[in-house]
């Protein structure tokens, strides 16, 4: 009779303290501490409670009420606030629940892949900026990388923190320079939601309803889910890719065995001849880590001198040691060529040792030379003698876990928006920032539909009308290996159509593009240049925020005049050299370079070989020429008059 008793109170008692559960207010991740509400709007605040029940949301005097519906959902919408704070937010009903150090400002969301997920302890002199970025009033919220088939009611991320020194260093290096930017102008508490995901596409970003309105992404998705793929098998896939860059990030187990001192034994390592793709030997396509050791013979007179070490072009990134000692680490950036210095304190004559740790992912892999720009030599004497590091090196693709193989689901149209965009609708912002298109450079053409798609789609679901969207045009850059000729000409074209939607903005990069560096490291100008666009778009200021951007031609003879808007105070070059970067071409369509001079807010073109013009490019190109500017300091957009045939228009 006891034991029966036990077990029917125990019955009881879960069934109470379900029901008492159940009753509990509970609140999505975004809203925390320190968080930033959106100022001069009706300020959406919600979560879930006891049906029917009744909730009292409250801060700086003003309050709104609203009761949990059916499905246990309530929101309330408090009045306009006025920029202010710290205050205290209350949310009150069966419990009680308390934000402190609450601000009163504006909240810009910052999206996108690897460029805006880019770390400010990554940037150019992002360092020393992280020493100076102790600014209570800015507030950081990161959201983590998660994929659901349905929307979620609430994110993986936060809390909201106050940007500091070591609060930022990780954070996005656009949007912690864009929100100083604006900070410093309008004197209020800024928000900052970093909401990334690298080597993601637009349709990723976009919802599954607003896809299936186009066809070619109505049958992807087909089949997709023809496949039925459960979510906890996305959900494994997302932490076995994880972990991968994790021990991309983190594992040094080569270091623990001494893989880079000189008394380390490498008998029974395997050689691999260098310069050369490692997916092109006995490797194949391998993903991982890769150890590297090589001995060099230097001559006398290298001893105790600073040496230059090139290495060529490097795929995807290395850690160098020399002679024990950890040299330097290169950023995560495909075929880029690297070159550093080795102190003269470390250097001997005769028998040195050079160590790299390896990363490959994706394409090719490994060090691709080619050969003569792989050496050593006493730093700034270009004559002296240069020794080779092309030839056998030995290697050991062993000491590391191994990586595990992933699905990139998080290209699948849909999954991110559904985890990391949806939960955190309807919060309040004052505008996006976006920077991506990289990963939809193959199919730039239907990137003019799928841009303004996401957009539409996104203004659409939070109900605050023209949300200010500003984004980053993709600046300069050129790999053979990842990239065919023009794509990302035409995927910069299709974001400037872009422009003709409303409250939308364009920073335009393509001076600060580095030609082998897909992640150029001038973050700052990046983040100046959004912040000007949200100046004159979303604070409607009276300011020049763009370069000159083409409006229409005139042929006259053998020269054409093109026509510009946003010219600011008259066009430039930025070099004070000759216009370049123009092409001419005439009804054969073959282009020849062109001359160019400025003539007030017109640019006359023409190329003698060109008689009958018919059509005009500029900077059209992967990594193109060109210098104008208006004296602002501004670039002009890449454009063209044409509409002929491009490489993506039939991608899709």
């Amino acid at each position: 009779m006891k034991k029966l008793n036990i077990v029917l109170y125990g019955i009881v008692t879960t069934l109470l303290f379900n029901e008492a559960s159940m009753a509990q207010i509970s609140m999505p991740a975004i809203f925390s501490d320190n968080m930033v509400l959106q100022r001069e709007m009706n300020v959406p605040v919600w979560g879930s409670a006891k049906v029917g029940s009744r909730v009292v949301v409250e801060i700086a005097g003003e309050r709104a009420v609203a009761y949990a519906d059916e499905k246990s959902n309530w929101t309330a919408y408090l009045p306009c606030l006025k920029a202010g704070g710290p205050y205290t937010l209350k949310v009150s009903g069966e419990q009680e629940i308390t934000f402190s150090n609450v601000m009163v400002g504006d909240v810009w969301l910052a999206s996108g892949q690897s460029n805006m997920n880019f770390p400010l302890l990554d940037a150019k002199n992002g360092e020393e900026d992280a020493k100076t970025a102790t600014i209570p009033d800015i507030r950081l919220f990161y959201v983590q990388n998660e994929l659901s088939l349905k929307p979620k009611a609430d994110v993986n991320g936060g809390p909201w923190v106050e940007c500091d020194s070591n609060s930022v260093r990780g954070f996005s290096a656009v949007a912690y320079y864009f929100g100083r930017e604006i900070y410093r102008d309008q004197r209020v508490a800024i928000g900052l939601i970093q909401n990334t995901w690298s080597g993601t596409n637009c349709e990723a970003w976009t919802s599954q309803e607003m896809l299936n309105t186009i066809p070619v992404m109505n049958q992807r998705l087909d089949d997709f889910f023809r496949r039925n793929i459960a979510d906890d098998s996305i959900s494994a896939n997302v932490r076995r890719e994880n972990n991968n860059w994790n021990l991309a990030a983190n594992s040094f187990e080569g270091l623990k065995k001494n893989v880079q001192t000189r008394n380390y034994s490498d008998k029974g390592w395997e050689t691999m001849k260098l310069p050369c793709a490692i997916n092109e030997t006995a490797k194949g396509d391998y993903e991982g880590i890769i150890w590297f050791r090589k001995e060099l013979d230097l001559p006398a007179g290298f001893k105790g001198r600073d040496l230059r070490c090139s290495m060529g072009q490097v795929d995807l990134a290395g850690v160098v040691y020399f002679n024990g000692e950890r040299i330097c680490e290169t950023s995560w950036n495909y075929d880029a060529y690297r070159s550093f210095i080795i102190p003269g304190r470390l250097v001997r004559s005769g028998r040195n040792l050079i160590v790299i740790r390896l990363l490959d992912s994706w394409g090719k892999g490994g060090l691709l030379g080619p050969a003569d720009s792989m050496f050593v030599r006493i730093d700034k004497l270009e004559e002296t003698t240069k020794v080779t590091l092309a030839g056998y090196w030995k290697y050991n693709a062993t000491l590391e876990p191994a990586f595990v193989t992933v699905e990139n689901f998080n290209r699948t149209p849909g999954l991110i928006f559904n985890a990391k965009i949806a939960p955190i609708i309807p919060y309040g912002i004052k505008g996006v920032i976006w920077y991506q298109g990289e990963g939809n450079a193959g199919r730039a053409y239907q990137y003019r539909t799928l841009f303004p798609l996401m957009i539409t789609d996104w203004r659409v679901r939070w109900k605050q009308g023209y949300l200010p969207f500003l984004f980053v045009q993709l600046p300069a850059y050129s790999s053979a290996q990842y990239q065919n000729e023009y794509e990302w000409a035409e995927l910069r074209e299709a974001q400037l159509m872009t422009l003709s939607y409303p409250a939308t903005g364009m920073a335009v990069t393509i001076d600060l593009g580095e030609t082998d560096n897909l992640h150029p490291e001038n973050k700052l100008e990046v983040g100046k240049r959004l912040a000007l666009a949200a100046r004159k778009i979303a604070y409607n200021q009276d300011l020049v925020y763009s370069g000159p951007v083409y409006r229409s031609m005139e042929v006259a003879g053998t020269k054409v005049r093109l026509r510009f808007i946003c010219t600011g105070n008259g066009m430039v070059t930025n070099d004070n050299s000759p216009l370049n970067g123009f092409l001419v071409a005439g009804e054969d369509k073959l282009f020849h370079r062109a001359e160019a001079y400025v003539e007030g807010d017109e640019v006359i073109v023409f190329a003698p070989e060109v008689s009958l013009p018919v059509a005009v490019r500029y900077a059209w190109a992967n990594s193109p020429e060109g210098n104008l500017f208006n004296k602002e300091g501004l670039p002009a957009t890449p454009f063209r008059t044409d509409s002929w045939k491009g490489v993506t228009d039939d991608k899709k």
